[in-house]
């Protein structure tokens, strides 16, 4: 019989995101990563420096969400939301500091035809 593989953590980490970016401002925070992309990437951050949980089961059952839940502890928990917060702040400096690169390679362009 065929399996799936089930990552128990992504739902978590998913549900943790939207918690905590609702504690966030709105400008620039939740509109920065109300973009899917960019929350996408945030998911993966912390997807990759926490701890995953997977299950298998067999192709034709279903995926007992509430009856898996909670696999983690709240320590672990805590752990979860450490690098949320973490991710956060790096791809949003990244994201600003990408921004303002292309300002100032825009700007020099601008300059430069100017000049010319």
């Amino acid at each position: 019989m065929e399996k799936q593989l089930f990552n128990l953590t992504l739902p978590i980490v998913i549900e943790e995101i939207e918690n905590i970016l609702a504690t966030y401002p709105i400008s620039p925070y939740q509109k920065l990563f109300s973009v899917n992309g960019l929350r996408q990437d945030l998911v993966a951050y912390v997807l990759s420096r926490v701890p995953n949980k997977y299950a298998v089961l067999e192709a034709t059952e279903t995926f007992p969400h509430q009856s898996l839940f909670p696999p983690y502890s709240s320590k672990q928990l805590l752990y979860i939301e450490h690098y949320i917060h973490l991710g956060i702040r790096e791809l949003f400096n990244l994201y600003s500091k990408n921004n303002v690169d292309k300002f100032i390679a825009t700007s020099l362009k601008l300059n430069n035809y100017f000049l010319s």
